[in-house]
């Protein structure tokens, strides 16, 4: 059963979420994983700031007293500094005075792969952190040029991910789910079966 509450900061929240994420079993500190190790931490986009408050305890001050590290890997840092390391980010301005918001989500897009930009990124970042678990945050800061569902569908890591995500994940009634980022209906194109929602462990 999903658990609900009302602020996604809340201290009844909170100490949920720090019980669920520094469970052995979840962690694999038994030598193996009990389920796969994809999640999801949905809120309400409003709470967008409690939600960056509470990673920010999480990972710095709860997952630690239970000698659990955990790192914070934020998408759109990563793609600033991508487009930085490429010099693509004077040209993405420079277009942006004659092209449409759909034209320049394309060229973001076209330049921004999962396969390529992202996931070798997040996978070294998780490698080199010596992480026990990793929260992926700035999900709704790089919508919706970035698919946060392909990327979670290349990740290859053996510790467990944490999607910090602006919407929600739901089950539908033909046994698929949906992640609805900022609670835009996504339909066949959100479709995801891999993660587990935190709020129901």
């Amino acid at each position: 059963m999903t658990r609900k509450f009302d602020n996604i900061a809340s201290a009844e929240c909170r100490g949920f979420i720090t019980s669920q994420l520094t469970d052995p079993a979840l962690l694999g500190k038994n030598g193996y994983l009990m389920r796969h190790n994809l999640y999801v931490l949905p809120y309400k986009p409003v709470q967008e700031a409690y939600a960056k408050d509470l990673i920010r305890v999480l990972a710095d001050e709860e997952l630690p007293r239970h000698d659990v590290k955990a790192a914070n890997i934020n998408l759109y840092d990563i793609v600033l500094a991508y487009l930085d390391d490429h010099e693509l980010w004077e040209p993405l301005c420079e277009a942006e005075g004659d092209n449409s918001r759909d034209e320049l989500i394309m060229m973001l897009q076209d330049t921004i792969s999962v396969g390529e930009a992202l996931k070798p990124t997040v996978e070294q970042t998780i490698k080199e952190s010596g992480c026990d678990i990793a929260f992926i945050t700035g999900v709704g800061e790089t919508f919706p040029y970035i698919r946060t569902h392909a990327l979670l569908s290349e990740l290859d890591v053996a510790i467990p991910v944490v999607l910090v995500f602006p919407g929600e994940y739901k089950q539908l009634s033909d046994g698929t789910t949906s992640l609805d980022i900022l609670n835009i209906p996504s339909g066949a194109n959100g479709g995801y079966y891999r993660a587990t929602n935190v709020f129901d462990l």
